[in-house]
């Protein structure tokens, strides 16, 4: 096995404890949210559209989130504020009162 091959096998392998990590952190959320860039969980969601000179684009304020992102070294974080020119997909996973 040369070196790019152990690159590669090393990187699916952290691909998948990242996946596992989400699929364990899934039940704990109350919202899925996806935009172009990445994927998050969180238990508060609040999308607003905002109209500007230039169009519109969305304001994304999360509260109690996971960042589906490899490269963090914190998945968690307290709230975060997203700006999207593009879709943004959200998805309640829990009933109301749950």
């Amino acid at each position: 096995m040369d070196s790019i091959d152990e690159l590669d096998l090393r990187e699916a392998e952290y691909r998948i404890k990242l996946y596992e990590e989400y699929r364990g952190a899934g039940g704990v959320f109350n919202y899925y949210i996806e935009t172009e860039l990445r994927a998050y969980l969180a238990n508060e969601a609040v999308v607003e559209p905002v109209t500007s000179s230039g169009g519109v684009y969305f304001k994304v304020t999360l509260t109690d989130v996971w960042i589906y992102e490899a490269e963090r070294t914190n998945r968690f974080v307290p709230e975060t504020i997203i700006y999207s020119v593009n879709d943004v997909h959200v998805q309640k996973l829990k009933p109301e009162g749950e």
